[in-house]
């Protein structure tokens, strides 16, 4: 290309002027003979000789034959042989050509950003940009990630069902022991591989322990495990961890050594009691009127009542009235269970009174799932002792009580015990046997039975109540045993 003016003649069909040294001197490498590629102004071929009969060609036409710069005579200069092929000059039509200062200006930038996305990056400037990206990013705290995944694979687990459901799919139980298997190997994994803090590492290994107390039998691994985080709560004074530590201790000991178990509980409560911690001695207690329970020996029953009466007189003392409405109650529960005589169903009638002695009182009407217990054991008397028109009214304030709180109970079964006395440990653990309720004070952990499941002991308990007239009264008692059992399909 050349100057606007050479290209309108062109255009227009006449030859512009020769200008020997125009493609020599310009810069732009878009300038020159066709054909030929100058770059800063210097031609890329030398002149070459004269070779007659050497006609080269340029888009399949001759090209006359060479001449040099010095002999061309302007007036004579010959016209290339496409110009032929340029459409007639038309008078109606207006061509517009760009000046090339215009075609630069907006060609540079397009070479330069094709420039930009063709060339290619090397590997060290990946590296670089992915250090510098890898440098702007949090590190990733490989404990924290473990201990999360551990808890969802154990939720997924849990969430797939009971277990009695679990052993009638086959294939959902090997699903459940692998889920179970792999939340073990993340906090086992955690446990042996990081230096956690020690506040940290207490939790973990009672989580850790708890799951294996629960879904295994490899009671020795969860029993060393419990012994070190002991000694670990020792060093720095963790009291809640170790109470709970020491609580699950207690319950994997029973499962080898029963007595061993209750010997070692013994201690534990002399030192709760010795720091003042009130709510401890109440749990701990409780759970060894629980392990003497299991043993169901006359001796054992004998001393679950004295520590279920040791916890009475604490409570009364410091004025946990929802404490004392439950040991009240599973006073009530073990006289039923040891005899059937007249005097025991008279220790059974005066647990029972002291239990609804506080049924108005706030505390207690935070736990309704006692009501409904005293409900049942006072239904359970009046079936011992075959008076069959107390047990119809006492079965109709027991289906009242349940049809009342069915809202208020937890999913699971479990209900808090609210303790009025605030001298335990500071820090009390988020899900351990002490804990703060949602109302920001002290309760044990308790755990009973689903509402599902007492609603079915009433069905059960019903169907006893009316047995006696079932044929008088439509067959009532048969279909509240029917009732039971599709619930428990």
């Amino acid at each position: 290309m050349g100057h606007p003016q050479d290209l309108m003649d062109t255009v227009h069909g006449m030859p512009p002027p020769y200008q020997p040294n125009s493609f020599r001197q310009s810069s732009d490498p878009t300038y020159g003979y066709p054909g030929y590629t100058n770059y800063n102004g210097a031609s890329l071929y030398q002149t070459p000789p004269q070779q007659p009969g050497y006609l080269p060609s340029h888009h399949g036409q001759p090209l006359p034959p060479y001449m040099a710069p010095a002999s061309v005579n302007h007036e004579t200069r010959p016209v290339l042989q496409y110009q032929n092929q340029l459409p007639p000059r038309s008078s109606g039509v207006a061509v517009v050509i760009p000046s090339p200062q215009t075609q630069r200006t907006t060609s540079m930038p397009m070479m330069a950003s094709q420039h930009k996305h063709n060339t290619p990056i090397s590997s060290s400037a990946k590296s670089s940009a992915l250090t510098r990206l890898s440098s702007q990013l949090p590190p990733v705290d490989y404990q924290l990630l473990l201990m999360s995944l551990a808890e969802d694979y154990l939720a997924a687990a849990y969430g797939q069902g009971s277990l009695k459901a679990l052993v009638d799919r086959e294939i959902d139980m090997r699903q459940y022991h692998k889920l179970v298997a792999t939340g073990l190997s993340c906090l086992e994994v955690v446990l042996k591989r990081f230096k956690l803090q020690p506040q940290m590492e207490a939790t973990v290994r009672l989580r850790y322990a708890s799951v294996l107390y629960d879904e295994t039998q490899n009671m020795r691994e969860a029993e060393q495990t419990l012994s070190e985080g002991i000694k670990l709560c020792d060093r720095y004074r963790l009291f809640d961890l170790k109470y709970n530590m020491e609580h699950l201790l207690a319950l994997v000991l029973f499962e080898g050594s029963p007595r061993a178990s209750l010997k070692f509980l013994d201690g534990v409560i002399k030192n709760a009691e010795a720091y003042k911690h009130t709510a401890w001695v109440y749990g701990l207690r409780f759970l060894k009127v629980s392990l003497l329970l299991k043993l169901s020996s006359h001796q054992d029953i004998l001393s679950a009542l004295t520590h279920i009466r040791n916890i009475s007189a604490i409570a009364e003392k410091s004025g946990d009235k929802a404490v004392l409405t439950v040991a009240s109650t599973v006073e009530a529960l073990i006289h039923l269970r040891g005899s059937s005589s007249a005097e025991s169903i008279e220790q059974v009638q005066r647990a029972l009174a002291v239990a609804r002695s506080l049924q108005l009182d706030p505390q207690v009407a935070r736990i309704p799932q006692v009501v409904v217990l005293t409900n049942i054991v006072d239904l359970s008397c009046s079936l011992q002792q075959c008076d069959p028109s107390q047990a119809v009214n006492k079965m109709q304030v027991m289906h009242a009580s349940l049809e009342s709180q069915s809202d208020s109970w937890h999913p699971d079964g479990t209900l808090l015990v609210p303790v009025q006395s605030q001298d335990s440990s500071k820090n009390p653990g988020g899900n351990g046997i002490v804990r703060k309720d949602s109302q920001g004070s002290l309760a044990i952990i308790f755990r009973w039975t689903p509402w599902e499941d007492v609603y079915v002991l009433g069905f059960l308990l019903s169907s006893i109540a009316t047995a006696h007239k079932n044929t008088s009264d439509g067959l009532k008692s048969e279909q509240m045993l029917k009732e039971g059992i599709r619930r428990l399909d």
